[in-house]
């Protein structure tokens, strides 16, 4: 090989490299990521959804493109006038306190009964919030980034195993007057090689050296010297063995499985969380709602309290507590419509968008979860405590941890030993008496072989890793007994919480329609004499309450059958954040 072709390599590898700037290379470390994420999925799920840490568009775009596709969406029918409505609907209840209230912009007229987003506002069902906090939730993009993050260690890792080129060089201009005249020099020297690590432990290293001195003065000559050497070196005794020396591949491997299992994890999470809160502020709004109603129920009552007053058939008294029930009820309905403010603000923050931004929730989706009804469940505990021990994804990879754990004490074994490695090596150079030419000397080799070694006398900084990785093994095992008893536990518990949840709702729709029928006698009563006016307040109060209890034991039961399933391991939630088999209100076509 000669010299001039050795430099124009050189010179074409460092264009090479001077031209990938840091877009191509963080380019090329999302290929590997998303490779490796994509395997992992495929190995644990048997598929590979799309995987990007990349935001596509912008929460303000993704608003947009909510609010368009709700506009193009058929609008629901409106509520039949008189009809009443059910837990949640707001529908004629709120239509009535609406126009009894009057707009918020007339001078003097009380608020509307729920705040009500404005025509610009962006209206969300449980579908589009799911939709919309996987792609703007701040803890969600974090966790995406930590699957990113250990899928690139593993790329690291694999690294090692991969040949490693090198080149490099240098170049220097010399000035000597120590003869008395002086001399002026060029002296260049150039380096290509490469480096193996082999699974076995074996390093392998290749390097190619060009050296060469030109004088300004001619007369004076060059010098070209060129070298190549070839180096083996393979561990004996300690890290010797592919399970030794690939350690740190193979924990890199499972830990990006790890990390795309506890992703999996998370997002039946945060899924349950999001609909959740969506249900738990649109059950908020029933609260206002119903508040709302009862208070303009309390001002009738008052009323006929008045006028039975002048007709000498209530005595005063009887009146006073009418009207402080009245406040009393008009003060609750203002105190609950700031607690649902607050809750739709908050709420705002678990979908990640700015707690400015106006939006609106479906309160339909409570009359859809009431027309859809409580669904029997058909799971056996014993099988569904079963199926969670074979299906949570925290519980494999706690079981895998402690196989981890086993395998570091086996390494930490392997250090207490010690070092003997077999090396060799083999060189050329080029001629001494052509210092003219680059060419290199094939039959003239120098070639070595032998051993290193290094006995095992000093090793107290292994034997304490050795006891540490015993520790962690039996630490991890206890973990995994735990966390299975954990699980165990959380499947009682959340399908204890199912049933009583469903049985809650029974029981509180008996508990409405007695005290509806209790309102009714107790006024009926009271106009005939045989009731006081306290017997209808408590009987409105009782109603109001049974209200209330009958939409939280609705919303319960809706959150304690999410619970059950994500506790199950059976809980699905596709890249889009809907859960599968479980939104009575479907996606907006």
């Amino acid at each position: 090989m000669s010299a001039k072709t050795i430099f124009a390599g050189l010179c074409l590898a460092t264009f090479l490299a001077t031209g990938c700037g840091p877009k191509f290379y963080a380019e090329q470390a999302d290929r590997d990521v998303y490779r490796i994420v994509a395997g992992k999925e495929t190995q644990q799920f048997g598929k590979a959804p799309p995987f990007t840490i990349q935001p596509t568009t912008s929460i303000e775009t993704l608003l947009k493109e909510i609010q368009e596709k709700a506009k193009a969406a058929p609008q629901q029918p409106p509520a039949e006038p008189g009809k009443t409505p059910a837990p949640g609907a707001g529908g004629p209840a709120t239509s009535a306190a609406a126009s009894a209230a009057g707009p918020e912009t007339k001078e003097g007229a009380m608020p509307t009964p729920v705040p009500e987003a404005g025509p610009g506002a962006v209206r969300l069902s449980m579908a589009d919030a799911l939709r919309l906090a996987v792609r703007a939730n701040r803890d969600y993009q974090t966790s995406k980034e930590t699957v990113y993050l250990t899928a690139l260690a593993l790329t690291f890792q694999r690294y090692l195993f991969e040949p490693h080129p090198t080149a490099g060089g240098k170049v220097d201009f010399n000035s000597s007057g120590a003869t008395g005249e002086r001399v002026k020099s060029w002296d260049g020297s150039a380096d290509v090689g490469v480096s193996q690590k082999l699974a076995d432990g074996a390093v392998i290293v290749g390097n190619l050296g060009l050296t060469a001195l030109k004088y300004i003065s001619p007369q004076l000559g060059d010098t070209i010297d060129s070298t190549l050497s070839v180096t083996l070196t393979q561990p004996l005794w300690r890290g010797a063995g592919r399970q030794v020396v690939q350690e740190n591949l193979l924990q890199a491997e499972r830990n990006a499985l790890y990390a795309v299992r506890t992703f999996a994890k998370f997002e039946q999470d945060f899924a349950v969380s999001v609909a959740s809160q969506y249900l738990r502020v649109i059950q908020q709004r029933d609260i206002v709602t119903n508040a709302w109603v009862n208070y303009l129920s309390l001002k009738d009552g008052r009323e006929r309290a008045e006028w039975l007053a002048k007709a000498e058939i209530m005595p005063e008294f009887q009146v006073d507590q009418a009207r402080q029930d009245e406040l009393r009820a008009y003060n609750s309905w203002i105190v609950e419509r700031e607690n649902y403010v607050n809750a739709l603000d908050a709420f705002k923050i678990i979908l990640g968008v700015p707690v400015a931004a106006e939006i609106a929730l479906d309160p339909q989706e409570l009359d859809r979860l009431t027309a859809r009804g409580l669904r029997e469940t058909t799971v056996v505990l014993d099988e569904a405590t079963a199926q969670a021990l074979k299906l949570r994804l925290d519980l494999a990879n706690s079981r895998d941890g402690l196989e981890d754990a086993g395998r570091k004490v086996m390494v930490a074994e392997d250090g207490l030993k010690g070092d003997v490695d077999l090396v060799a090596s083999i060189g050329y150079a080029s001629p001494t008496e052509s210092p003219r030419s680059a060419r290199l000397a094939l039959r003239r080799g120098n070639y070595s072989v032998g051993l290193a070694f290094d006995l095992p006398i000093d090793r107290l900084q292994e034997r304490n890793a050795l006891r540490q990785t015993q520790i962690a093994e039996q630490a991890a095992a206890r973990s995994l007994s735990l966390l299975v008893d954990n699980i165990v536990l959380d499947v009682r518990q959340s399908f204890r919480r199912l049933e009583q949840a469903r049985e809650s709702y029974n029981i509180q729709k008996r508990a409405v329609a007695l005290a509806e029928r209790r309102v009714e006698s107790t006024q009926l009563l009271l106009q005939a004499g045989r009731a006081t006016q306290r017997d209808v307040l408590e009987s409105q109060a009782a109603l109001l309450e049974a209200k209330n209890a009958l939409t939280q034991a609705l919303v319960d039961h809706s959150i304690a059958e999410l619970q059950f399933q994500r506790n199950v391991g059976t809980l699905v939630v596709d890249e889009e954040g809907q859960i599968h088999g479980w939104n009575p209100a479907g996606d907006r076509t």
